[in-house]
């Protein structure tokens, strides 16, 4: 058995997202925590592993902090590190391989920077960009330890949803738990601030580009790690 674990219902669910019928998918538990290492203690604190788990699969949406990262593109991670200089965490090397093995279509192998925060200026994004990180996100660091502390394989996977010169929305325009838009936060955002509206459409096709590889990539691997 497979936990799969995504941060929102939005990185899998909807238009062009993740088809669960095939029969590989009674085989693992999906699970939400919601957004940044708090959400994600909170979702584990009372979490019951079940002891036939073979591994620990983190997914989602990432921000690119390198011009060469662009939205859609999938990552596979090769290790982990958080702004609060914690010990790099690696994934199992056997999953990876396998999940390596399976991968069809175009992907890149990187290291993943967790933030403590969305960073969603173009200027924050950029500084980041002289590292040796191309992609940042909130979770897969903290997810990363509950599966060494559960003596628990682990493996991520994840797409770029904002390159490193798309701009998103402030954060009150979202709920900072769920990811979820708050509709009259945003449109009255949008309202005080005309120029953006051009950026609705690259949002709404990030989404479809980042679900829609996502769940093709999860089609490719999901099987091989259960095999």
């Amino acid at each position: 058995m497979i936990l799969v674990v995504a941060s929102m219902e939005l990185e899998l669910e909807g238009l062009f997202g993740l088809d669960r019928s095939p029969g590989y998918w009674e085989a693992c538990e999906l699970k939400y925590t919601g957004i940044g290492r708090r959400q994600v203690d909170k979702t584990f604190d009372s979490f019951e592993f079940d002891p036939a788990l073979d591994g620990l699969v983190s997914v989602g949406f990432v921000g690119s902090v390198d011009p060469d990262f662009e939205p859609g593109e999938l990552c596979l991670i090769e290790s982990i590190e958080s702004e609060g200089k914690e010990v790099r965490l690696q994934p199992d090397e056997a999953l990876w391989k396998r999940a390596q093995k399976s991968l069809t279509g175009v992907y890149q192998t990187c290291e993943l920077l967790t933030v403590d925060r969305t960073l969603r200026s173009i200027e924050e994004k950029r500084s980041l960009g002289a590292n040796q990180f191309s992609i940042i996100d909130r979770e897969t660091y903290w997810v990363a330890k509950i599966a060494e502390e559960e003596a628990l394989p682990f493996l991520s996977l994840r797409v770029v949803f904002d390159g490193i010169d798309q701009e998103l929305p402030p954060e009150f325009c979202y709920d900072g738990d769920t990811g979820k838009v708050k509709p009259g936060r945003f449109t009255s955002w949008l309202v005080r601030n005309p120029s953006r509206f051009r950026e609705i459409p690259w949002l709404g096709w990030n989404s479809v580009k980042a679900r829609r590889r996502l769940g093709q990539a999860l089609n490719d691997v999901v099987p091989a790690l259960l095999g």
